[in-house]
């Protein structure tokens, strides 16, 4: 893929999903995992919930017709505005102007932190990941892929940050 941003629609025409808080707190979640564009519209007085990721944003009901565009909008402009890695069918990962190839397993452990770029991919789901590819599929055989994809990413500038005992966080080094 030639470009940097989502290898899907460009984000100026990417559907904004919305969740009505905290009532669909699980779909709020699904869409998070899935690393769609999301806003959340805040009912009854909730405490929003705390997120530093460009593809979510937030607004209080009520609001009007303009004001829920222009927060979408605003949105779309913001997500654009953030070079994210992609990862295509031929196994480069593609940062910035910077490309690197990826072993086949690397790329199936890749997929879920590039979908999810700046967000907690859980270790077990890798786990899982790496079992369904035949491997072993233990804990050090995770570390030792996870180890050899970060040397793998630091050309593109980008690194793997672990969440002690909960996953793993793909983010660009800076």
């Amino acid at each position: 893929m030639p470009h940097t941003k989502r290898p899907h629609p460009s984000s100026a025409e990417e559907q904004v999903h919305v969740v009505r808080w905290p009532v669909e707190a699980s779909k709020l979640e699904h869409f998070r995992h899935k690393g769609v564009l999301r806003l959340l519209v805040i009912e009854n007085g909730a405490t929003p919930p705390v997120s530093t990721d460009v593809r979510e944003d937030w607004v209080r009901s009520p609001i009007t017709r303009e004001d829920f565009a222009a927060r979408i909008s605003a949105l779309r402009a913001r997500a654009s505005s953030h070079d994210v890695p992609a990862l295509d069918h031929d196994g480069l990962l593609r940062y910035g102007s910077r490309v690197v190839p990826v072993s086949p397993t690397e790329m199936y452990l890749l997929r879920p932190l590039v979908q999810r770029f700046g967000s907690l991919v859980a270790r077990d789901e890798l786990l899982t990941l790496l079992s369904t590819r035949g491997s072993t599929a233990s804990r050090n055989a995770l570390d030792l892929h996870v180890m050899r994809i970060r040397r793998r990413l630091l050309p593109l500038g980008l690194r793997v940050r672990t969440a002690s005992r909960r996953g793993y966080l793909l983010e660009a080094l800076g």
